[in-house]
């Protein structure tokens, strides 16, 4: 028995020498979709509290966003976040793909509780979008020029 937590220790420190990807890269200030889309403050909040980590350039990891495997789950889920979504390059989207985004995805996977998702929710409960967020930003979206280029 010795020998096996002995070898499970030693393969949880080794694991923590992978790391096969880490989301901190520079930024183009006037492509983000706060600057682009000009968000008042109260909603720029929500969209940073709850959809930056996974769906912008820069993620503010927690320490056990850090710890192995955890890392690997965490480093996955914003790869895709970034692949469908990516706020930090809002600036170089078309406006057509704008409106997509905006008429289609982003209010519906809020609104149908995809977005944040629950296994994020669980480690970053602060990150929950509540029913008068979710108004506030209906509210806001709605007042969006989707036709300016």
């Amino acid at each position: 028995m010795k020998k096996v937590l002995v070898f499970l220790l030693i393969l949880f420190v080794a694991m923590q020498f992978y790391r096969p990807y880490e989301n901190s890269f520079v930024t183009v200030e006037k492509l983000d979709f706060l600057i682009v889309e000009n968000v008042p403050a109260p909603i720029a909040r929500i969209f940073k509290n709850s959809c930056y980590d996974c769906h912008s350039n820069q993620t503010d990891y927690a320490l056990y966003d850090n710890i192995a495997p955890l890392s690997w789950i965490v480093d996955k889920n914003i790869q895709r976040g970034k692949f469908s979504l990516n706020f930090s390059k809002w600036g170089t989207f078309e406006p057509w793909q704008r409106r997509v985004f905006f008429q289609g995805g982003m209010m519906y996977d809020i609104n149908i509780n995809k977005m944040p998702p629950k296994n994020y929710l669980l480690l970053h409960p602060n990150a929950k979008i509540s029913n008068i967020e979710r108004k506030q930003m209906e509210a806001w979206i709605a007042t969006v020029d989707l036709m300016k280029e």
